[in-house]
């Protein structure tokens, strides 16, 4: 899994810059989507899209399962490992909301990214792991 500790996450900034651009090109609707890493790589480097299939993708999102099948055995298949799960906020905060909450996966470890589009001129990203059942922030490490 990527390099965490209870302080911080890092991330490429080839997969930041992919993971902005991912999110901006599909507002107003939330983005969707895993985050893993090559075999060798102590961060999180890939950024792995799937397509939101909620019917209300202004405001939620759902993965398209076959996507998800697909996206999950093509990264075993390549040797890469689940890093996290990744989601937009078109027009708020990347706190997360009750929906959020909701739809959280408790898996030990995992993380969980919630990218801002609230400020257009300054889109904010931030990572989350679940302890002791809540979500708490992480610092994200740029590498």
């Amino acid at each position: 899994m990527a390099e965490t500790s209870l302080n911080n996450i890092q991330m490429t900034i080839k997969a930041y810059e992919e993971l902005l651009a991912i999110c901006a090109r599909l507002y107003p609707h939330e983005a969707c989507g895993v985050l893993a890493q090559s075999e060798f790589s102590e961060s999180v480097d890939l950024v792995l899209p799937i397509q939101n299939v909620h019917d209300h993708p202004e405001n939620f999102f759902s993965f398209h399962p076959r996507e998800w099948t697909h996206t999950f055995f093509g990264m075993q298949k390549n040797r890469q490992q689940l890093a996290g799960f990744f989601h937009s906020h078109p027009h708020s905060e990347a706190l997360p909301s009750l929906s959020d909450y909701d739809g959280f996966v408790p898996l030990t470890g995992m993380t969980y990214w919630i990218v801002s589009l609230q400020e257009a001129d300054s889109p904010s990203v931030q990572p989350y792991q679940m302890r002791d059942g809540q979500l708490k922030s992480l610092p994200l490490v740029l590498a």
